[in-house]
């Protein structure tokens, strides 16, 4: 058999080595609690963008939107049926509270309630709808200021030619 002549050195080096010390504890902590401050960082930087992109995304659904109901109902149209100044909801209504005399009005006052609704009234979204010509351009404004760190007014026209 032979004899590992290192074994009795292994030994004391062992018994040398008892723990960790107490520099070594707290150099870990703290590479520890640096790794965690970043890992928070991540998660909050990471809600504020969803958020901005949910928000992106209704703005150009709600665009659509109008942009469809004009196509839908392109008489009424042409007679500039669609046209809303710039109107920006403060507080979202109960869908069957809304009433009007025509469709149009109906039509214009829903998507603007869907506005406030689909975006939120703290990112103070605003609607407008413009008629020029036989061309209607749909823009959904907002304040994204929360996502971009600073004033970022973001705005998502969408154009229909009748």
């Amino acid at each position: 058999m032979k004899l590992n002549r290192h074994q009795p050195t292994a030994r004391l080096a062992l018994r040398k080595q008892q723990g960790m010390t107490m520099l070594e504890v707290l150099i870990a902590v703290m590479i520890l609690s640096v790794g965690l401050l970043g890992i928070a960082g991540l998660q909050t930087s990471n809600l504020r963008n969803s958020q901005s992109a949910h928000q992106r995304t209704m703005a150009v659904l709600l665009a659509s939107s109008m942009a469809e109901r004009i196509r839908a109902n392109r008489a009424l149209a042409l007679s500039n049926g669609y046209s809303v100044v710039k109107t920006c909801p403060t507080t979202v209504l109960d869908p069957a509270l809304i009433t009007s005399a025509s469709i149009a009005e109906h039509e214009k006052k829903h998507w603007l309630n869907e506005i406030a609704r689909s975006i939120g009234v703290a990112a103070k979204p605003c609607g407008e709808v413009t008629f020029s010509g036989r061309t209607y351009t749909v823009t959904v404004y907002w304040d994204d200021s929360r996502a971009l760190g600073g004033r970022a007014d973001m705005a998502i026209r969408n154009m229909v030619s009748l």
